[in-house]
């Protein structure tokens, strides 16, 4: 369904226009020495980010190519991973090959058309449109990033105070997303204290836990006090009472949502493990309490 669809089964109109922009990413095991990461320029003048990427891996991307598809369709195609194979091996001796590539993913963003020609020339930014037309604000949001969510959606707010009079004033600014509230951002102090609370798990447990729920650390061990206690285990770091917090907390349903989108444990695991994963899942153990 075209946004202008969507807006008029609103009932309201817009002249404002958005374009489908693809990005595909390439993931690889990290082939350099240290925790830095890289911005390096293409042939065509557009740069491309080469980051670690949990730990042992590498984060390649990103492409920028025009998109009229079903978003739900997209995919990497051969010219993108030549592409950005590309990139990386114009800059670094030992050269990148494909059977290198441990996964590829691609998104489709949703840019504001400001009428601009190349597709990595068309603004990032968001764009708002209030309606008041039809009695009750509707506001519709034109492009932005996963990067300036926050600003967004205060914005967005901003915009309908006078709907809202007893709204309040701003204040995410200061706020931590769940788990993030870690003393003094010391995050190498709160993990030594999460060592001493918890002896027993293993330091890459350990980091892993720390770096992925935070302050929610214990929710997620749940009371255990042994690796047996964790449950079944799935993968390296990834344990039973990890995928039991995250159906219970973070509305996970799938092996996808486990292994993908909450977490990326799927990278570490082999074919196996993820399948043994999947028959648990399925089954009447993780149904149970």
């Amino acid at each position: 369904m075209r946004l202008s669809e969507v807006i008029g089964r609103a009932g309201a109109q817009s002249t404002r226009k958005v374009r489908l922009v693809k990005g595909s990413h390439l993931v690889t095991p990290k082939f350099w020495e240290g925790p830095h990461s890289y911005l390096v320029q293409n042939h065509d003048k557009r740069v491309i980010f080469i980051n670690a990427y949990e730990g042992d891996k590498a984060l390649i991307g990103t492409t920028d190519i025009a998109w009229d598809g079903a978003p739900e369709t997209v995919a990497i195609t051969n010219d993108e991973i030549d592409y950005l194979l590309c990139a990386v091996n114009r800059y670094f001796e030992h050269p990148l090959r494909r059977q290198d590539i441990v996964e590829t993913f691609s998104g489709v963003r949703p840019l504001y058309d400001d009428g601009k020609g190349n597709p990595s020339a068309v603004t990032r930014d968001y764009v708002f449109d209030m309606d008041v037309s039809g009695g009750a604000p509707l506001l519709n949001v034109f492009g932005g990033k996963i990067t300036t969510f926050r600003k967004l959606a205060e914005h967005a707010l901003q915009k309908l105070q006078p709907t809202f009079p007893k709204m309040g004033v701003d204040w995410t600014a200061a706020a931590t997303l769940p788990g993030g509230d870690i003393e003094g951002a010391d995050v190498p102090r709160f993990m030594a204290k999460l060592q001493a609370q918890y002896e027993w798990l293993p330091r890459n447990l350990l980091r892993h836990y720390a770096q992925t729920h935070g302050t929610l650390t214990p929710r997620v061990i749940n009371g255990a006090t042994s690796l047996a206690g964790l449950g079944q285990q799935f993968g390296p770091t990834f344990y039973e009472a990890e995928a039991r917090y995250l159906m219970a907390n973070e509305w996970a349903e799938s092996a996808d949502d486990m292994l993908t989108r909450r977490t990326k444990h799927g990278l570490h695991m082999s074919a196996e493990q993820k399948a043994a994963f999947g028959v648990w899942l399925d089954g009447p153990a993780a149904k149970s309490a």
